[in-house]
């Protein structure tokens, strides 16, 4: 089985398409969707379909991470798919990514290629932090249009779209992994609450020895909406919390590890 994982906050509208793209392009193995629902002012209410079971879970809002988790830990699925539910799942993605991780049992998780929904390719996948990459972020240049060379490579814009290649993380808008290299718990640390769960996911599945891969050939469609840019919005402050954080975990910007041998496919800790 593949389970897909989603969380519900003030999306519900959405929720409904995610379903439909899901039971457009039905994967050879049975497929459920687990929805947390964090916003109760709001009813999940998704049609029947014997191709596509489903499961609300009514929660407090207690952040992405632990929405997913939370999914995760009433799902069965072998192979999951983390998707907002604003994602799309395209023609074969869901049969591409099971099977790229059956084949290639040195990665820990794939990224799929995105496309905005006038089918322009999204800046999906990054290089890891550093602080020159914070800063200009967040510099009114970036907003000019100017981008330097530095700030380019780490947007990964001339990165090689003719077959899979490794990144340091992704965007946790779309993601497969195993199941069976989660904790009991869930992939992410819900300490993160919003933001920087999906940067702490790749570097741990790194730093266990298992490689972090974007597939260009699975594709979804996203309609991504960036509500951090604003640094003064409450989006923009959780951003904020979540870098710290992050940082306070991992003794600051830490760079891609190598892989050893001797720790190759073990599990991603907390």
């Amino acid at each position: 089985m593949i389970s897909v994982l989603t969380v519900n906050y003030r999306s519900a509208g959405d929720l409904g398409g995610l379903a439909a793209s899901l039971i457009s392009h039905v994967p050879g193995e049975p497929m459920e969707l687990i929805v947390t629902n964090h916003s109760p002012d709001q009813v999940v209410s998704l049609r029947p379909d014997d191709r596509l079971r489903v499961k609300v879970i009514e929660s407090s809002n207690r952040g992405f991470a632990a929405g997913v988790n939370a999914a995760f830990r009433e799902s069965g699925g072998e192979t999951l798919l983390i998707a907002n539910p604003d994602v799309r799942a395209c023609a074969g993605a869901l049969d591409a990514g099971i099977e790229f991780l059956r084949r290639h049992c040195d990665v820990g998780v794939v990224f799929p290629l995105l496309r905005h929904p006038d089918g322009t390719v999204q800046a999906s996948v990054r290089q890891f932090y550093t602080w020159r990459t914070v800063l200009f972020a967040r510099s009114p240049l970036r907003w000019l249009g100017w981008k330097p060379a530095f700030f380019r490579d780490y947007l990964c814009e001339r990165i090689d779209r003719s077959g899979p290649t490794d990144v340091d993380w992704g965007l946790g808008g779309a993601m497969f992994l195993r199941r069976e290299d989660c904790d009991d718990g869930g992939p992410f640390d819900e300490r993160f609450f919003l933001y920087f769960e999906d940067v702490d996911l790749c570097y741990r599945t790194w730093q266990c020895g298992r490689r972090v891969v974007y597939a260009p050939q699975i594709e979804c469609v996203h309609a991504h909406r960036r509500s951090s840019r604003n640094p003064l919005t409450l989006a923009g402050w959780h951003h904020f919390r979540s870098m710290r954080r992050f940082m306070k975990k991992h003794g600051g910007w830490p760079q891609r590890p190598a892989i050893a041998p001797d720790i190759a496919h073990s599990r991603p800790v907390s």
